[in-house]
């Protein structure tokens, strides 16, 4: 039995790969190292309708010797043309691969570090709304304590108040007590004062009226 060489199996996925799809696009990939032309025609006689940069991707709509494929540019415009069999692969070159991992790398580094940013200005972002929320608790705490020696303050002046009111009360009752008892003692004092009179005017008129009978007695 005949061993089947690399370079058979190689051209064999080439042609697999290569075979026109009715259901799909087949996809194949520029593997000269320099630019390939994509020309007009299957021919090297044929007008350079587009230089195709090493391992840019390609649309195979049929492929022969020379294989007719579909090309977009950079700018996303296409162009169908014809490129020769030797000058493409199934798979992209190795260095526009490595190129291309070099590229996807790059971009997640720069995502990587861009996250790493974000997170770094949220851990900023929370110590910062921690700090303002133990103000905020210092300070409530600060209102609440004043609040509460406030409300006790106002009731010891409240009370105070009320018994400063109920001493000015007490105060007025016993002034009005004390012109009271004055007004009864004037009243006290002119009443002895005139009983004395009276008494005193009773002994003298009974003293005159005594001094009469003895002088009338001593007339007879």
């Amino acid at each position: 039995m005949k061993r089947i060489g690399p370079s058979s199996i190689a051209a064999i996925c080439l042609t697999l790969v290569l075979l026109p799809a009715t259901t799909w696009a087949v996809k194949a990939y520029v593997s000269d190292p320099k630019e390939t032309s994509l020309r007009a025609g299957p021919g090297q006689n044929y007008k350079v309708v587009a230089a195709i940069p090493t391992g840019s991707p390609l649309e195979v709509l049929k492929s022969a010797e020379w294989i007719q494929v579909r090309f977009a540019g950079p700018g996303g415009e296409t162009k169908d043309g014809w490129v020769q069999n030797t000058a493409v692969a199934a798979f992209p070159p190795e260095s526009s691969f490595i190129k291309q991992l070099q590229a996807e790398n790059a971009q997640i580094n720069e995502k990587l570090t861009g996250l790493e940013k974000e997170k770094t200005d949220s851990i900023q972002r929370e110590k910062d709304l921690a700090e303002k929320l133990k103000k905020v608790e210092t300070a409530y705490e600060s209102l609440k304590s004043g609040s509460t020696n406030y409300v006790k303050l106002k009731d010891e002046y409240d009370a105070a108040k009320a018994t400063l009111v109920s001493a000015e009360e007490n105060i007025q009752a016993l002034i009005q007590e004390n012109e009271d008892l004055k007004f009864s003692a004037r009243i006290r004092w002119f009443i002895a004062g005139a009983i004395v009179l009276l008494f005193g005017w009773l002994l003298g008129w009974l003293t005159s009226r005594t001094q009469r009978k003895r002088r009338s007695q001593y007339t007879f």
